[in-house]
Protein backbone atom coordinates (compact mmCIF):
# COMPACT_ATOMS: atom_id res chain seq x y z
CA UNK A 1 0.00 0.00 0.00
CA UNK A 2 2.12 3.17 -1.18
CA UNK A 3 2.04 6.20 0.64
CA UNK A 4 2.27 9.68 -0.59
CA UNK A 5 4.46 10.62 2.65
CA UNK A 6 7.14 7.49 3.08
CA UNK A 7 7.94 8.94 6.65
CA UNK A 8 4.79 7.96 7.15
CA UNK A 9 5.42 4.26 6.63
CA UNK A 10 8.89 4.47 8.22
CA UNK A 11 7.21 5.47 11.18
CA UNK A 12 4.90 2.52 11.22
CA UNK A 13 7.88 0.32 10.37
CA UNK A 14 9.49 2.20 13.39
CA UNK A 15 6.64 1.55 15.65
CA UNK A 16 6.90 -2.08 14.82
CA UNK A 17 10.21 -2.81 15.21
CA UNK A 18 10.86 -0.20 18.04
CA UNK A 19 9.42 -2.94 20.85
CA UNK A 20 11.69 -5.12 22.40
CA UNK A 21 9.08 -8.26 20.16
CA UNK A 22 9.65 -6.27 17.34
CA UNK A 23 13.47 -6.44 17.71
CA UNK A 24 13.24 -10.14 18.09
CA UNK A 25 11.33 -10.29 14.75
CA UNK A 26 13.65 -7.97 12.72
CA UNK A 27 16.38 -9.84 13.91
CA UNK A 28 14.82 -12.95 12.68
CA UNK A 29 13.92 -11.24 9.16
CA UNK A 30 17.74 -10.48 8.77
CA UNK A 31 19.00 -13.58 9.35
CA UNK A 32 16.51 -15.34 6.89
CA UNK A 33 17.86 -12.24 4.81
CA UNK A 34 21.21 -13.51 5.12
CA UNK A 35 22.39 -10.12 7.02
CA UNK A 36 25.58 -10.10 7.81
CA UNK A 37 26.70 -13.36 6.11
CA UNK A 38 28.50 -13.82 2.91
CA UNK A 39 26.00 -13.65 0.11
CA UNK A 40 26.12 -15.84 -3.29
CA UNK A 41 26.72 -12.97 -6.12
CA UNK A 42 25.19 -15.42 -8.78
CA UNK A 43 21.91 -16.64 -6.61
CA UNK A 44 19.46 -14.10 -7.23
CA UNK A 45 17.31 -15.11 -4.64
CA UNK A 46 19.80 -14.88 -1.98
CA UNK A 47 20.15 -11.43 -3.38
CA UNK A 48 16.76 -10.47 -3.05
CA UNK A 49 16.30 -11.64 -0.08
CA UNK A 50 19.48 -9.81 1.35
CA UNK A 51 18.30 -6.18 -0.11
CA UNK A 52 14.29 -6.80 1.05
CA UNK A 53 16.03 -7.52 4.82
CA UNK A 54 18.35 -4.39 4.55
CA UNK A 55 15.25 -2.54 3.22
CA UNK A 56 12.93 -3.36 6.08
CA UNK A 57 16.22 -3.20 8.60
CA UNK A 58 16.32 0.41 7.63
CA UNK A 59 13.02 1.51 7.80
CA UNK A 60 12.98 0.21 11.05
CA UNK A 61 15.96 2.94 11.71
CA UNK A 62 18.58 0.62 12.21
CA UNK A 63 21.07 2.40 10.56
CA UNK A 64 20.03 6.15 11.95
CA UNK A 65 23.03 6.05 14.15
CA UNK A 66 25.63 5.10 11.15
CA UNK A 67 23.68 8.28 9.02
CA UNK A 68 24.12 10.33 11.84
CA UNK A 69 28.29 9.25 12.54
CA UNK A 70 28.55 10.09 8.92
CA UNK A 71 26.69 13.46 9.54
CA UNK A 72 24.49 12.03 6.44
CA UNK A 73 20.75 12.35 5.97
CA UNK A 74 18.93 8.93 5.33
CA UNK A 75 19.18 7.91 1.93
CA UNK A 76 22.19 10.39 0.80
Amino acid sequence: MPYSDPSEMQKRYRNVFGTAEGRVVLGDILTLGHFGEAVDPMSPVQIAEYNVAVTIARMAGAFDALYKSLGMAEGE
